[in-house]
């Protein structure tokens, strides 16, 4: 089984105004990838758009750089994706935090079916790899380091489900750019969960290789068949600080 490793993320030719898109794995970093692409081919003037083939073209994995490849950076930005635990060498920072109950659920899903983990739920969530304990490791690695030069901007997953132009609009505001309106919109929708999946359906027919669906719910075990009380009560107990700071609505009454 192939162990993720936070500690690689730097390319081989960084540069000083790299804005890294830093998230523990299953915070939703694919889909906001998808966003911020498409808004920089739009604001280039660009005839392109973000699709499951070539979005790491647009927003570059740090970690999925093959043979030392050098980054091209191409747009006005250059967003480059990270799972890194904290970096001093990133300056500018755009750090995804998702609530640890739903990111383990997802992980749990993603591991079984990329990396064939055969263990219950329960024992996924106190692995000391890629548990609850290391999604509290790296939350706190990037939001209570002293480190007052470095820029971070905190987006939270459900806020970009909830109000995803308003909080798009609120990161461009701090890149110094006002987006239009009408070219926000148009980013959003060919960023939507339909499109995405419809284009991961498509480069699926045209990669015999690729074995389920990355994007949607097919063939997951539903958030309500894994999570038992003594399972809840184990990722609330872990997590209950960064819970009280991030997720207050998620602790007991």
């Amino acid at each position: 089984m192939t162990i993720f490793d936070p500690a690689e993320g730097v390319p081989p030719n960084p540069a000083h105004d790299d804005i890294y898109l830093v998230e523990f794995p299953r915070s939703g970093i694919t889909w906001l990838s998808f966003i911020l692409g498409n808004i920089e081919l739009r604001l280039a003037g660009a005839g392109e758009f973000v699709t499951y083939y070539n979005h790491h073209r647009h927003v570059v994995d740090v970690h999925q750089l093959r043979g030392g490849g050098r980054i091209n950076r191409r747009l006005g930005r250059t967003f480059i994706k990270s799972h890194s635990t904290y970096n001093p060498d990133y300056y500018f920072v755009v750090y995804l935090v998702r609530n640890p109950i739903d990111v383990m659920v997802s992980y749990y899903n993603f591991m079984r079916r990329e990396q064939d983990y055969r263990e219950s739920f329960d024992h996924f969530v106190r692995h000391p790899l890629f548990g609850v304990g290391k999604w509290k490791e790296h939350v706190n690695s990037w939001l209570y380091v002293k480190d007052e030069p470095q820029r971070l901007h905190l987006l939270r997953y459900e806020d970009l489900v909830r109000d995803a132009q308003r909080v798009i609009s609120g990161l461009y505001m701090n890149l110094g750019v006002a987006l239009e309106e009408v070219l926000l919109r148009d980013a959003l929708e060919r960023s939507s969960l339909e499109s995405m999946k419809q284009s991961e359906e498509h480069y699926r027919r045209s990669n015999p290789r690729v074995r389920a669906a990355y994007i949607g719910k097919e063939r997951k075990i539903p958030r309500s068949d894994l999570l038992t009380d003594d399972v809840m009560a184990f990722i609330i107990g872990e997590t209950v600080e960064e819970l009280r700071a991030f997720y207050p609505d998620l602790l007991p009454g």
